[in-house]
């Protein structure tokens, strides 16, 4: 596969100094190469609006580190942006200018419009968001993004950001409750909420936080983080967990990142507050955001926001791990022709028809892993990989059936606490629709030219037409035929035309 431009993101933000390093894979697809953190804390203590000395010191430190990491890797394109900590500052021009003479990094400060933007691409281009909002909560601001029809229709930037609203309203250890009613106050007060229906999505290393605690609190079958719904009441619950105790005793609670114990009851007192007043039940962590956004828009220019997430999603893991894409088509449209012509059987729907191709798609993705365990590798990419536009209910059904693409029972007994009744057997059968797919197309090119298929009673005959010998395909059909049957209740029965066998 041929090396694609490696893009360097640099975001100094008012807590962390963050370095992202990708490299294009295709007009719609890039893969993180490297990444680099440094807790900063830029905007500590500002509130005199100035940077402090401490704290400039320590950004051109965190600069110089994701400077060298960066040039490492040779970019073709390295973009260094600032946002709330340089925005409101009155000395951001000379650490700009220190920045620049020391490391030879230009800093761009981006406007709360731009910052919102580029957080939003992030989001809409990882996830499956249609008409709602994007929180994006930092060190020094909050960023609440209006979402309709996929589209970035506004957003609105507060003070609010988990250092400012610690330093400003929490300044007891643990807060007061005096503290708490005034921040939860500054929430109702700065925020204008005009449209309060819809989704929300949250994005940031304090949204990320809490996802992590609120996923182990669970004992969550999945560790992904992007796409955990957190619920209106496990925040309200956090936040309450989060005060009771000092930031010496929140280091030690499972998931809390030790460098913002300080600071995450703020952040999860603004999201709680911010939840009640878009009246949602839920918001869903989205692992992509201002630095993706960054990616997409060098990527793919004016039309950075992708027409179709999963499908995009779906070619850069495949991309990403030396998958053939073109080879898994001729599955696909058998795949699609086989669940058509057995669909009074099974009585699926159109999203399992989704999850049935995507698995046609990824089926191979663990082979360049490991052959011999590919089956297993394929599950872990699917589960762990950057798959994005899935629930993790459907992620969980994708990787049983890529793990079991050409034999076995999908089982999904682990994961009780994410799918529903009916899915083990969904997934039984989509196993036996994608493992009979794979069989007919089992070589690459393959002989087979044409494949019907057609209930008969008790029959699901097979007719395949080649243009010479099957044996193999009729072969691998053989195998699939038990899967079918306990799958579909219909014995397998395979007509061959055109073969010289």
């Amino acid at each position: 596969m041929a090396r694609g431009r490696v893009i360097a993101v640099i975001d100094v933000g008012s807590n962390s100094v963050r370095l992202l390093v990708a490299r294009e894979l295709s007009p719609a697809a890039f893969e993180v190469v490297d990444e680099q953190r440094f807790d900063a804390r830029l905007g500590e203590d500002q509130s005199g609006g100035d940077l402090t000395e401490a704290g400039i010191g320590r950004g051109l430190r965190a600069l110089r580190i994701m400077g060298q990491v960066a040039a490492s890797h040779g970019p073709e394109v390295t973009l260094a942006v600032g946002t709330e900590a340089l925005r409101r500052a009155p000395n951001a021009a000379e650490f700009v200018e220190a920045a620049r003479e020391q490391t030879g990094i230009a800093i761009r400060v981006l406007s709360a419009e731009e910052e919102a933007f580029a957080s939003f691409l992030g989001v809409v281009n990882s996830s499956r968001i249609t008409t709602g909002h994007v929180l994006d909560l930092g060190g020094g601001s909050l960023e609440l993004m209006d979402v309709a029809v996929r589209m970035f229709t506004g957003s609105q930037s507060v003070p609010l950001g988990a250092i400012y609203a610690t330093e400003r309203y929490l300044k007891s250890d643990p807060p007061t409750a005096k503290e708490v009613r005034a921040l939860r106050k500054a929430v109702r007060q700065q925020i204008e909420i005009e449209r309060p229906e819809g989704e929300l999505c949250g994005v940031g290393g304090a949204v990320r936080n809490l996802a992590r605690i609120v996923r182990l609190r669970r004992k969550y079958p999945l560790r992904r983080i992007h796409g955990l719904a957190i619920t209106r009441r496990e925040m309200t619950r956090l936040a309450n967990d989060l005060l009771r105790t000092n930031a010496e005793t929140r280091r030690r609670m499972p998931g809390l990142s030790s460098a913002r114990a300080d600071i995450l009851p703020a952040a999860a007192v603004v999201i709680d507050e911010t939840m009640n007043l878009l009246g949602v039940d839920r918001m869903t962590v989205a692992g992509q955001g201002l630095r993706e956004g960054l990616v997409w828009q060098q990527i793919r220019g004016e039309a950075a926001v992708l027409p179709d997430v999963r499908t995009a999603s779906i070619s850069g893991l495949a991309l990403a791990n030396g998958l053939n894409e073109h080879s898994a088509e001729p599955v696909v449209v058998v795949a699609a022709k086989l669940f058509d012509a057995t669909r009074e059987v099974h009585g699926l729907g159109g999203d399992d028809l989704d999850l049935l191709l995507s698995a046609s798609r990824l089926a191979g993705v663990g082979m360049h892993v490991d052959y011999y365990n590919r089956d297993r590798h394929a599950e872990y990419l699917v589960h762990s990989g950057d798959l994005h536009g899935f629930t993790h209910r459907e992620i969980v059904i994708l990787g049983a059936l890529v793990r079991t693409a050409d034999t076995g029972t999908p089982d999904l007994s682990p994961y009780r606490a994410v799918v529903e009744a009916d899915d083990a057997r969904k997934a039984t059968t989509l196993a036996a629709l994608l493992g009979t797919a794979r069989a007919v197309r089992r070589r690459f090119p393959s002989p087979v030219h044409d494949a019907d298929f057609a209930v008969d009673g008790e029959r699901l005959v097979v007719r395949l037409r080649a243009r010479g010998p099957v044996d193999v395909e009729t072969y691998e059909l053989e195998r699939q035929a038990r899967r079918v049957e306990s799958a579909l209740k219909v014995r397998l029965e395979v007509q061959v035309r055109g073969s010289s066998t």
